[in-house]
């Protein structure tokens, strides 16, 4: 049985799984850094685990996240990109 996730830690886990830093996932969500490591925590408690890259994993695994999804937005991202 799997661990039940608030609506905010399983909107902050999809953005770790797109890879999001902290301070991205604050400013997506209108949150503070600081309340981003706490449900990080949160999260990974939950689901016993260690690090950002295993709650990707899982993410991924619940199905929750496709891989067109984040090639999508990497494509978006470096269309966007001004150098």
């Amino acid at each position: 049985m799997q661990p039940f996730l608030s609506e905010r830690e399983k909107e902050v886990a999809l953005l770790i799984a797109k890879g999001y830093k902290d301070t991205e996932i604050a400013k997506q969500l209108f949150i503070s850094r600081r309340r981003v490591g706490e449900i990080v925590s949160s999260i990974k408690n939950k689901f016993q685990v260690s690090s950002r890259v295993k709650i990707g994993i899982l993410v991924y695994h619940m199905g929750w996240l496709d891989i067109k999804e984040i090639i999508k937005e990497e494509e978006y991202a470096e269309k966007s990109t001004i150098y």
